[in-house]
């Protein structure tokens, strides 16, 4: 049937520029929409610069008097009176809830919680266990954005295997073709030639590890440049620069040699494909998902989040040892078709 024209629904608490997983949100907006599909969008917050499309039917349900950490638990609740499941040909949600037919899996909150070492739970670690749990058992199809969250789903929340499948997020393509902004970027930032320019992406600071970058940044030559993007923040370190949110990201992994994520956890790190298309090598540690695609020719996996072990392996880097041959097939593979062509099939084999 999904070769047809559908009537869709999309969940998402928040329709925000923020990260990947609202990065989704807009994709699939996008795609079903140019199928010519009926879709609706079911959210709390709509930013104030967004302009949604012309066709999308958005339905808005009003959290404003509920604290931030029951928000999730009461948008659950709020969105069975507000959505019937037989109107619906596809019903896909982006957030822990329990009215779909298909759930997004961007991560599991009892892998965080081991991934940190927390022993201890409070209300809203009990709250989000919950909905994970409930999601998870309601949905005909769990799409795990890496094999890592997969084995957290059966382990964690006992799952069958066959319900969950690993689909990779999409990337756009079209925003890596270069825009040639290398300039006038280093211009604004006062960047120098000799320079060498790292790029964290994030707007979780704690979690994506820039506590440990800012240490390893302290001791480091100083032509080492960290481009910080994401959440703005206050660096007392030259070395260290704050881009704040960047919507055009194309612009900063052009400039960018080396892309570095020391996560805590990080279930995926759509950064890391990005980069990719960018031809930007990466380090990242072994709590990120996306190892499962770094080849020693497109980047090093740290099993320490040391900050000797960090220093050294910046310090060392060879980029000649890098390359990036053959990495279309992968990309053409996380192209957005593709991963609604697999997302669909899924469904289908599941009615």
């Amino acid at each position: 049937m999904f070769d047809k024209t559908m009537k869709v629904a999309l969940i998402h608490i928040r329709y925000v520029y923020k990260g990947g997983l609202e990065t989704r949100l807009f994709n699939y907006i996008e795609y079903f929409l140019s199928r010519g599909d009926e879709v609706h969008l079911f959210t709390s917050k709509i930013a104030p610069e967004i302009v949604p499309p012309k066709h999308l039917h958005i339905h808005l349900i009003d959290l404003k008097h509920f604290l931030k950490p029951v928000r999730n638990f009461f948008f659950d609740k709020r969105l069975k009176k507000e959505l019937n499941r037989d109107d619906f040909d596809f019903i896909l949600s982006l957030e822990r809830t329990s009215h779909q037919n298909h759930v997004i899996a961007p991560s599991t909150h009892q892998g965080y919680l081991e991934a940190k070492g927390k022993r201890f739970y409070d209300l809203v670690d009990f709250l989000q266990l919950y909905l994970d749990k409930k999601a998870f058992r309601s949905a005909k199809v769990i799409y795990a954005c890496s094999q890592m969250v997969k084995n957290e789903i059966i382990s964690y929340y006992k799952i069958p295997p066959d319900d969950i499948k690993v689909l990779y997020p999409p990337i756009n393509l079209k925003q890596f073709q270069g825009k040639n902004q290398l300039t006038a970027f280093k211009l604004k930032h006062k960047l120098q030639e000799e320079d060498k320019l790292f790029l964290l992406v994030s707007t979780s600071h704690k979690r994506k590890g820039l506590d440990l970058l800012v240490k390893v940044f302290k001791s480091l030559p100083s032509n080492y440049k960290l481009l910080v993007a994401g959440t703005a923040f206050e660096s007392t370190n030259p070395q260290i620069i704050s881009l704040g949110f960047v919507k055009e990201m194309a612009e900063v992994y052009e400039v960018a040699h080396v892309l570095l994520h020391p996560a805590v956890y990080e279930p995926f790190g759509q950064i890391i494909t990005e980069a990719f298309a960018a031809h930007v090598p990466v380090i990242v540690s072994s709590k990120v998902g996306a190892k499962e695609l770094i080849s020693p020719e497109r980047g090093l996996v740290l099993g320490s989040l040391s900050p000797e072990l960090w220093k050294e392996a910046i310090l060392n880097l060879n980029m000649e040892t890098f390359s990036f041959e053959g990495i279309d097939e992968l990309l053409a593979d996380l192209a957005l078709d593709s991963h609604m062509k697999k997302m669909l099939n899924w469904a289908i084999l599941k009615k």
